[in-house]
């Protein structure tokens, strides 16, 4: 993996939040958009019910090795539709 790589976030790729119980995977967004809702660079699915939450990511920190992949801080919004978005510190794992 090249570092390019390692400095965006990816379909494939998880997330959490420093207060999140679990990660999630980034899928797809699905090119939805309209006057209160501005698009997202991703989807998760936060439970079994196929519920797709909308979020960006944007990396924050250098990737760092964990012994098992490369993770890096991120800041995570919400995407918030037709209310304001919802912003999280957390860690984005890469995939690769």
């Amino acid at each position: 993996m090249n570092t390019y790589e390692k400095q965006n976030a990816m379909v494939g790729d998880t997330i959490k939040g420093d207060e999140w119980r679990w990660h999630y995977m980034l899928c797809e967004d699905d090119g939805f958009k309209d006057s209160s809702f501005p698009g997202c660079q991703f989807r998760v699915n936060i439970d079994d019910k196929d519920i797709m939450m909308a979020v960006n990511v944007k990396i924050t920190g250098k990737p760092r090795w964990n012994g098992y992949k490369y993770q890096s801080r991120c800041k995570i919004e919400a995407v918030g539709d037709g209310e304001p978005s919802s912003f999280f510190g957390g860690v984005l794992y890469h995939n690769n």
